[in-house]
Protein backbone atom coordinates (compact mmCIF):
# COMPACT_ATOMS: atom_id res chain seq x y z
CA UNK A 1 0.00 0.00 0.00
CA UNK A 2 1.02 3.65 -0.77
CA UNK A 3 0.20 7.10 0.42
CA UNK A 4 0.89 9.96 -1.38
CA UNK A 5 0.42 13.32 -2.04
CA UNK A 6 0.20 14.59 -5.74
CA UNK A 7 0.66 18.24 -7.47
CA UNK A 8 -0.46 19.30 -10.35
CA UNK A 9 2.41 21.28 -12.42
CA UNK A 10 2.14 24.56 -12.24
CA UNK A 11 5.05 25.30 -15.34
CA UNK A 12 1.64 23.29 -17.81
CA UNK A 13 -0.78 26.38 -17.33
CA UNK A 14 -2.99 24.76 -19.71
CA UNK A 15 -3.20 21.57 -17.82
CA UNK A 16 -3.42 23.45 -14.38
CA UNK A 17 -6.53 24.99 -15.72
CA UNK A 18 -7.90 22.07 -17.08
CA UNK A 19 -7.28 20.52 -13.54
CA UNK A 20 -9.29 23.86 -11.62
CA UNK A 21 -12.34 23.44 -14.26
CA UNK A 22 -12.62 19.63 -13.88
CA UNK A 23 -15.12 18.16 -12.16
CA UNK A 24 -14.34 14.74 -9.39
CA UNK A 25 -14.77 12.20 -12.32
CA UNK A 26 -12.92 13.80 -14.22
CA UNK A 27 -9.89 14.16 -11.79
CA UNK A 28 -10.73 10.40 -10.99
CA UNK A 29 -9.74 9.94 -14.57
CA UNK A 30 -6.90 11.97 -14.47
CA UNK A 31 -5.38 9.95 -11.92
CA UNK A 32 -5.62 7.20 -13.46
CA UNK A 33 -2.93 8.16 -15.42
CA UNK A 34 -0.34 7.54 -12.41
CA UNK A 35 -0.71 3.95 -12.61
CA UNK A 36 0.12 2.98 -16.52
CA UNK A 37 0.25 -0.53 -15.84
CA UNK A 38 -3.37 -1.32 -14.75
CA UNK A 39 -5.06 -0.79 -17.71
CA UNK A 40 -8.70 0.74 -18.14
CA UNK A 41 -10.59 -2.26 -17.51
CA UNK A 42 -8.66 -2.60 -13.89
CA UNK A 43 -10.91 -2.35 -11.29
CA UNK A 44 -9.55 0.48 -9.25
CA UNK A 45 -7.55 0.02 -6.57
CA UNK A 46 -7.16 3.74 -5.35
CA UNK A 47 -8.88 6.31 -3.29
CA UNK A 48 -8.34 10.24 -3.66
CA UNK A 49 -9.05 13.34 -2.17
CA UNK A 50 -8.75 17.12 -3.41
CA UNK A 51 -7.45 19.81 -1.56
CA UNK A 52 -5.14 22.78 -2.07
CA UNK A 53 -2.49 24.64 -0.96
CA UNK A 54 -1.32 27.93 -1.47
CA UNK A 55 -4.13 28.04 -3.85
CA UNK A 56 -3.17 25.18 -6.33
CA UNK A 57 -5.00 21.91 -6.04
CA UNK A 58 -3.38 18.97 -4.54
CA UNK A 59 -4.55 15.35 -4.37
CA UNK A 60 -3.92 12.66 -1.48
CA UNK A 61 -3.89 9.28 -2.88
CA UNK A 62 -4.25 5.84 -1.15
CA UNK A 63 -3.36 3.30 -3.29
CA UNK A 64 -2.31 -0.61 -4.01
CA UNK A 65 0.17 -0.30 -6.03
CA UNK A 66 2.90 2.83 -6.65
CA UNK A 67 1.82 5.80 -8.92
CA UNK A 68 4.22 7.02 -10.94
CA UNK A 69 4.47 10.98 -11.70
CA UNK A 70 3.58 11.83 -15.34
CA UNK A 71 5.88 14.02 -16.69
CA UNK A 72 5.17 17.66 -17.10
CA UNK A 73 1.38 17.20 -15.07
CA UNK A 74 1.29 15.12 -12.00
CA UNK A 75 4.27 15.05 -9.79
CA UNK A 76 4.09 12.33 -6.75
CA UNK A 77 5.55 12.11 -3.26
CA UNK A 78 4.59 8.47 -2.05
CA UNK A 79 5.47 6.41 1.26
CA UNK A 80 4.93 3.25 2.08
CA UNK A 81 1.59 2.67 3.83
CA UNK A 82 1.33 0.25 6.51
CA UNK A 83 -0.37 1.12 9.90
CA UNK A 84 0.70 -0.53 13.10
CA UNK A 85 -1.82 -0.06 15.34
CA UNK A 86 -3.76 -1.61 18.74
CA UNK A 87 -7.13 -1.13 20.67
CA UNK A 88 -7.85 2.44 22.37
CA UNK A 89 -4.85 4.56 19.69
CA UNK A 90 -6.15 7.37 18.97
CA UNK A 91 -6.00 9.75 15.64
CA UNK A 92 -6.47 12.98 14.03
CA UNK A 93 -8.63 12.12 11.03
CA UNK A 94 -9.88 13.71 7.81
CA UNK A 95 -12.48 12.58 5.72
CA UNK A 96 -14.47 13.35 2.80
CA UNK A 97 -17.83 11.28 2.39
CA UNK A 98 -20.82 11.33 0.42
CA UNK A 99 -23.31 10.65 2.89
CA UNK A 100 -26.21 8.63 2.28
CA UNK A 101 -27.98 5.56 3.44
CA UNK A 102 -29.80 2.64 1.92
CA UNK A 103 -33.30 2.32 2.18
CA UNK A 104 -35.75 -0.47 1.48
CA UNK A 105 -39.67 0.25 0.16
CA UNK A 106 -42.46 -1.87 -1.30
CA UNK A 107 -42.37 -1.81 -4.99
CA UNK A 108 -45.73 -0.19 -6.70
CA UNK A 109 -47.87 -2.58 -8.92
CA UNK A 110 -46.49 -1.37 -11.97
CA UNK A 111 -42.77 -1.28 -10.48
CA UNK A 112 -43.60 -4.77 -9.88
CA UNK A 113 -45.02 -5.84 -13.31
CA UNK A 114 -41.98 -4.16 -15.17
CA UNK A 115 -39.40 -5.89 -12.73
CA UNK A 116 -41.07 -9.16 -13.06
CA UNK A 117 -41.55 -8.50 -17.09
CA UNK A 118 -37.47 -7.67 -16.77
CA UNK A 119 -36.77 -10.91 -15.11
CA UNK A 120 -38.41 -13.06 -17.89
CA UNK A 121 -36.99 -11.37 -20.35
CA UNK A 122 -33.27 -12.43 -18.98
CA UNK A 123 -34.32 -15.90 -18.13
CA UNK A 124 -34.33 -15.53 -14.48
CA UNK A 125 -37.30 -16.86 -11.64
CA UNK A 126 -40.09 -14.86 -10.81
CA UNK A 127 -38.70 -12.80 -7.83
CA UNK A 128 -40.28 -9.59 -6.14
CA UNK A 129 -38.24 -7.48 -3.88
CA UNK A 130 -37.78 -4.57 -2.43
CA UNK A 131 -36.34 -1.82 -4.41
CA UNK A 132 -33.18 0.33 -3.00
CA UNK A 133 -33.38 3.85 -2.38
CA UNK A 134 -30.32 6.03 -0.86
CA UNK A 135 -30.83 9.10 0.55
CA UNK A 136 -28.47 12.50 1.30
CA UNK A 137 -28.57 12.23 5.26
CA UNK A 138 -29.03 15.83 5.78
CA UNK A 139 -31.90 16.63 2.96
CA UNK A 140 -33.56 13.82 5.08
CA UNK A 141 -32.80 15.46 7.78
CA UNK A 142 -34.29 18.65 7.23
CA UNK A 143 -37.58 17.42 5.18
CA UNK A 144 -37.74 15.00 8.43
CA UNK A 145 -38.31 18.35 10.61
CA UNK A 146 -40.73 20.15 8.57
CA UNK A 147 -42.65 16.90 8.35
CA UNK A 148 -42.64 17.02 12.04
CA UNK A 149 -44.01 20.69 12.23
CA UNK A 150 -40.91 22.55 12.72
CA UNK A 151 -41.26 25.91 10.28
CA UNK A 152 -38.86 26.80 8.11
CA UNK A 153 -38.10 29.73 10.28
CA UNK A 154 -37.38 27.60 12.75
CA UNK A 155 -35.49 25.02 10.68
CA UNK A 156 -31.37 24.80 11.76
CA UNK A 157 -28.89 26.13 9.62
CA UNK A 158 -27.47 24.24 6.73
CA UNK A 159 -23.92 23.99 8.78
CA UNK A 160 -26.25 23.06 11.77
CA UNK A 161 -27.83 20.37 9.48
CA UNK A 162 -24.82 19.21 8.61
CA UNK A 163 -23.38 18.63 11.58
CA UNK A 164 -26.23 16.66 13.12
CA UNK A 165 -26.89 14.43 10.46
CA UNK A 166 -22.93 13.95 9.51
CA UNK A 167 -22.23 13.26 13.05
CA UNK A 168 -25.05 10.79 13.11
CA UNK A 169 -23.99 9.06 9.82
CA UNK A 170 -20.34 8.80 10.66
CA UNK A 171 -20.88 7.86 14.14
CA UNK A 172 -23.05 4.47 12.28
CA UNK A 173 -20.11 3.73 10.71
CA UNK A 174 -17.64 3.92 13.34
CA UNK A 175 -19.68 1.56 15.31
CA UNK A 176 -19.42 -1.20 12.16
CA UNK A 177 -15.72 -0.33 11.23
CA UNK A 178 -14.18 -0.64 14.41
CA UNK A 179 -13.55 2.41 15.53
CA UNK A 180 -15.52 5.03 17.98
CA UNK A 181 -15.74 9.38 17.53
CA UNK A 182 -14.11 11.48 20.03
CA UNK A 183 -14.99 14.37 18.11
CA UNK A 184 -15.74 15.57 14.92
CA UNK A 185 -16.77 18.17 12.77
CA UNK A 186 -18.83 18.38 9.84
CA UNK A 187 -18.92 20.72 7.39
CA UNK A 188 -18.41 21.73 3.85
CA UNK A 189 -21.66 20.11 2.56
CA UNK A 190 -22.19 20.36 -1.30
CA UNK A 191 -24.44 19.09 -4.25
CA UNK A 192 -22.20 18.58 -7.13
CA UNK A 193 -24.51 17.59 -10.53
CA UNK A 194 -22.76 15.87 -13.39
CA UNK A 195 -25.44 16.40 -16.20
CA UNK A 196 -24.03 14.42 -18.85
CA UNK A 197 -23.87 11.51 -16.92
CA UNK A 198 -26.99 11.91 -14.94
CA UNK A 199 -25.86 11.45 -11.85
CA UNK A 200 -26.21 14.06 -8.48
CA UNK A 201 -24.37 13.38 -5.09
CA UNK A 202 -23.56 15.23 -1.91
CA UNK A 203 -20.44 15.84 -0.40
CA UNK A 204 -19.66 16.49 3.73
CA UNK A 205 -15.88 17.20 4.79
CA UNK A 206 -15.21 15.60 8.52
CA UNK A 207 -12.18 16.16 10.76
CA UNK A 208 -11.63 15.12 14.39
CA UNK A 209 -10.23 12.37 16.31
CA UNK A 210 -11.43 8.74 16.76
CA UNK A 211 -10.03 5.81 18.62
CA UNK A 212 -9.08 2.45 17.36
CA UNK A 213 -11.43 -0.04 19.54
CA UNK A 214 -10.67 -3.10 16.64
CA UNK A 215 -7.53 -2.39 15.20
CA UNK A 216 -8.00 -5.42 12.27
CA UNK A 217 -11.74 -4.21 11.33
CA UNK A 218 -10.51 -0.72 11.27
CA UNK A 219 -7.82 -1.15 8.33
CA UNK A 220 -9.76 -3.96 7.22
CA UNK A 221 -12.72 -0.98 6.87
CA UNK A 222 -11.22 2.07 6.06
CA UNK A 223 -7.72 1.22 3.97
CA UNK A 224 -7.38 -2.40 2.40
CA UNK A 225 -8.66 -5.84 2.93
CA UNK A 226 -7.65 -9.13 1.04
CA UNK A 227 -9.48 -10.85 -1.61
CA UNK A 228 -11.38 -14.22 -0.81
CA UNK A 229 -8.86 -16.34 -2.23
CA UNK A 230 -6.17 -14.29 0.24
CA UNK A 231 -4.49 -13.60 -3.20
CA UNK A 232 -4.61 -9.76 -3.44
CA UNK A 233 -5.78 -6.82 -1.34
CA UNK A 234 -8.61 -5.01 -2.54
CA UNK A 235 -8.86 -0.73 -1.38
CA UNK A 236 -12.30 -0.14 0.80
CA UNK A 237 -12.70 3.40 2.15
CA UNK A 238 -15.74 4.81 4.04
CA UNK A 239 -19.31 5.01 2.18
CA UNK A 240 -19.81 5.10 -1.09
CA UNK A 241 -18.97 7.33 -4.58
CA UNK A 242 -14.68 6.51 -4.18
CA UNK A 243 -14.95 7.49 -8.20
CA UNK A 244 -15.77 10.75 -7.16
CA UNK A 245 -13.23 12.07 -4.63
CA UNK A 246 -14.64 10.37 -1.14
CA UNK A 247 -14.11 7.86 1.27
CA UNK A 248 -10.11 8.37 1.87
CA UNK A 249 -9.79 8.48 5.60
CA UNK A 250 -6.50 10.46 6.58
CA UNK A 251 -5.06 9.15 10.01
CA UNK A 252 -2.27 10.76 12.29
CA UNK A 253 -1.10 10.17 15.51
CA UNK A 254 -1.93 12.74 18.19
Amino acid sequence: MYLSRVRVSVRQQDKLIEVLQADHYQLHQLLWKLFPESGEKKQRDFLFRRDESKGFPVFYVLSISEPRSVAGVLEVETKSFNPQLKAGDRLRFSLRANPVEQLTQERSEEETRLLQNAREKHGLRDKTTKKRIRHDVVIHLKKTLLAQGVTKDDLPSQAELGQMAGEKWLQQRAEKSGFKLIAVIAEGYQQHHFKKRKIKLSTLDFQGVLEVTDPELFIKKAFYDRQEDNSELKITGIGPAKAFGCGLLSVARI
